[in-house]
Parts: C-alpha cells; sequence; structure tokens
C-alpha cells in the first residue's frame, strides 16, 4: 500500500486498512506498510526536536524521528508525523512540519494541527475499540481495579507511555478530569 492512500483518514480507517486489529499498534510497523521513509539517524542540528516531516524534491514525505528519545516517545511521535502526514501534508504538500517538544506536549503551540496531531496519534496507538476491550478484559480479572493501575496495564498493553495511556483515558472520559497524573 502506498502512503498517498491515507490522506484525510482517520487512524481507526488507516489501521482497518492495514489489517490491524490487536494491540500494540505499532507505527513503525505502520509506517513500513505504507512505504514511508522514517530515519532515526543522530542529528546534532535537531537535538531540542522531537521529529518531523517534509517533503523531498519528488513529493515524497520524509519523517525523521530523533532516536535519542525513549522508544515510547518515538512511537507517540511517529504516529503523530503519520497524523499530519494525513491530515495536514498531503492536502498541502508543500510546508514542512517541525515538531519541538513545546509543540508535541504543549497545547496551545502550534494551534489547531498540532493539537490535532496528537489526537490524532493517541487514536492511532490506542483506538477506542481495543481500548475499551482491554479495559473490560482487565475489569473482568479484578473488579477493584484502580485508574493508576489500568493506566499502567495499558501503557504495557499499548507500548506507550504512561503519561499517553493517562491522557487519552481523561480525554475519553474513562477516568475524572480532575484525577491527577499518579506517577
Amino acid at each position: 500500500m502506498n502512503w498517498t492512500a491515507i490522506k484525510n483518514k482517520s487512524p481507526y480507517e488507516i489501521l482497518e486498512m492495514l489489517e490491524m486489529n490487536e494491540p500494540p499498534f505499532n507505527p513503525f510497523d505502520i509506517a513500513r506498510k505504507l512505504n514511508l521513509n522514517v530515519e532515526r539517524t543522530l542529528d546534532y542540528g535537531k537535538l531540542d526536536t522531537e521529529g518531523q516531516i517534509s517533503v523531498d524534491e519528488k513529493n515524497e514525505p520524509e519523517i525523521w524521528i530523533n532516536p535519542i528519545k525513549s522508544e515510547v516517545r518515538q512511537r507517540f511521535t511517529l504516529a503523530h508525523e503519520i497524523g499530519h502526514l494525513a491530515n495536514d501534508v498531503l492536502p498541502q504538500i508543500d510546508n514542512p512540519i517541525i515538531d519541538k517538544y513545546e509543540t508535541l506536549y504543549r497545547s496551545n503551540a502550534y494551534g489547531g494541527i498540532e493539537t490535532k496531531a496528537n489526537k490524532f496519534a493517541a487514536q492511532l496507538l490506542m483506538p477506542l475499540q481495543p481500548l475499551e476491550n482491554f479495559i473490560e478484559e482487565k475489569r473482568q480479572e479484578d473488579t477493584n481495579l484502580t485508574a493508576k493501575e489500568a493506566i499502567i496495564l495499558i501503557a504495557a498493553k499499548f507500548e506507550v507511555s504512561k503519561q499517553a495511556a493517562f491522557h487519552r483515558l481523561q480525554n475519553l472520559g474513562l477516568i475524572a478530569s480532575d484525577y491527577k497524573y499518579p506517577f
């Protein structure tokens, strides 16, 4: 499959197209299936950058992920960049998007496109139905499952950070909005 197939597609549609149904949903596997070029080479000029997507002279997307970041951070960043590809780059292919730490983790930076890319990444890595199924399975095993325990289990199963799992659960209303990050 070619990367152009994901233009304006939701994370759920992309996972369905790629026949990926069970966690973990690895964005590096997704990129391979879409024939995307993803680089993880050390670039001292980009140490403050989480990742970036740009387009080469042949209008082919190039994604760079900072290799000094943790594996779960790299996975989230790649999912975020795939979100940019689907929603921002393919619709208007001429502008490179560079994501620094502040861009990825502060919702007001760069405005709506960064918030949208973060939401896309969370949905791609932790799609609603598999996430709800997993939580239900764990609740059946332990009826006293706490939010903190759920976050740990989700982070391990979906191969995301505890922070990403926390925000996904909170954004879905599965944990209270006033529940403080416990780690």
